[in-house]
């Protein structure tokens, strides 16, 4: 049945071309001008693309073109990666040294015991600079 229609239609169609043709030739009008200037010209030149281009050649450049684009996008988007793994580890880092710093300072009896040695340090070093003075 779907044959039948497939092919009842195409007669149809084929039939109503021949008509309207006929008619276009008689009168000298034509129907959808614009249109079919339009699909005309389309044509012509998909027509001239096919017997002018080499499409083997044009493939593969294309396909070139294609590949160099997506490794350009890709280390993009790695660089952009690495670009963001950095700013975490430089907070990470940041915020290590600050903490740590906070933790590294001296307690108030070890900055008594650090003053205590400097000024026994400087007592010996004045007491030693004397005794070379004295002859």
């Amino acid at each position: 049945m779907g044959y039948l229609i497939a092919i009842a239609s195409s007669l149809v169609l084929f039939t109503g071309f021949l008509a309207l043709t006929r008619y276009e030739t008689a009168h000298g009008v034509r129907f959808l001008s614009r249109s079919r200037g339009k699909l005309d010209t389309r044509v012509d030149r998909v027509e001239f693309i096919m017997t002018h281009v080499d499409l083997a050649a044009f493939l593969r450049e294309e396909t070139e073109r294609a590949w160099k684009r997506a490794g350009h996008d890709l280390a993009h988007l790695v660089l952009q990666a690495v670009r963001i793994v950095e700013r975490v580890l430089t907070r990470v880092v940041r915020h290590l040294r600050t903490h740590e710093e906070s933790t590294v300072r001296p307690t108030r009896a070890a900055s008594r015991e650090f003053v205590r040695k400097l000024s026994d340090f400087k007592s010996e070093l004045s007491a030693a600079q004397a005794e070379s003075e004295t002859p």
